[in-house]
C-alpha cells in the first residue's frame, strides 16, 4: 500500500499540514530539529516516496559529480555480509548515489534481498573537500541497474534508505557548496574569456590604424 503523508501524520500524532511542510522543506513553516527528525525518520521507516513531492525535488535532489573512491559492504537482511571490497562514487545527492568501478571479492550481486553500505572516505581535492562527509555512512537499497558507463564499468544507482535528517543535511550542504564553487569557476572563466576577446578587438583596431594597414 503507497504511504501518504496522512499516514506519517497519524504515526506521529501531528497535523498532516505540519507534516506536508516539514516535507517540502516549507522556508515559511518553522519547525524543531527534533520535530523535522521524527518526521523524516517515519516517512523512511513507513517507505514514503519522497519523488512526489513536486516542489522541491530540484532542489533536494540535485546531484554533484564526485568521482570519489568509497568502500561498500552488501548485508543480506538477516545482517549476513554477502561480499565487500571498493568502488567510485560517480555522483552525489539527498536521495542517493550512482556507483560504478565496483571491486569486490566475489564481483556479483546477491539473488535475495540486500542493502549496501557506502562508506564515504576522507579525501582532499575539489572544494568543497570530501572531508566534509568523511566517516558517514549511507544504507542504500539498488534501485537502477545500469548497462554500462563510457569506460564500461556497469553501474547501480541506489536510494539512501534510514538515513536521518541531520546526515541528510550535510549531504545538501554539500552539494549545495560544491555547486556554488563550480558555478563561480564557470562564471570566472567566462569573464577571463570575454576580457580575452575585448583584447583582440582592440589589438585588431590598433592594427588597423596603423601606416599600411587595412581598415
Amino acid at each position: 500500500m503507497k504511504v501518504n503523508q496522512q499516514a506519517i501524520a497519524d504515526l506521529l500524532d501531528l497535523d498532516r499540514t505540519t507534516v506536508t511542510k516539514i516535507l517540502n522543506r516549507d522556508p515559511k513553516y518553522s519547525a524543531s530539529e527534533a520535530t523535522k527528525e521524527r518526521v523524516f525518520r517515519a516517512a523512511e521507516l513507513l517507505g514514503y516516496d519522497f519523488t512526489t513531492i513536486r516542489r522541491p525535488f530540484k532542489r533536494e535532489y540535485g546531484r554533484s559529480e564526485i568521482d570519489s573512491p568509497c568502500e561498500v559492504t552488501l548485508t543480506l537482511e538477516d545482517g549476513t555480509v554477502f561480499d565487500s571490497g571498493h568502488a567510485v562514487m560517480k555522483n552525489l545527492s539527498v536521495g542517493g548515489a550512482l556507483v560504478s568501478n565496483i571491486r569486490t571479492a566475489r564481483q556479483v550481486l546477491p539473488l535475495q534481498n540486500f542493502t549496501m553500505l557506502l562508506k564515504f572516505q576522507d579525501e582532499a581535492g575539489e572544494a568543497p573537500s570530501l572531508e566534509s562527509l568523511g566517516g558517514l555512512v549511507g544504507e542504500c537499497e539498488l534501485v537502477r541497474l545500469a548497462g554500462s558507463s563510457e569506460d564500461g564499468e556497469p553501474e547501480l544507482g541506489v536510494r539512501f534508505i534510514n538515513a536521518t535528517h541531520r546526515d541528510r543535511r550535510r549531504i545538501q550542504e554539500f552539494v549545495d557548496e560544491r555547486a556554488r564553487v563550480r558555478q563561480e569557476a564557470a562564471s570566472e572563466a567566462e569573464s577571463v574569456r570575454a576580457g580575452q576577446g575585448a583584447a583582440g578587438s582592440v589589438l585588431r583596431a590598433a592594427g588597423a590604424r596603423l601606416p599600411g594597414g587595412r581598415e
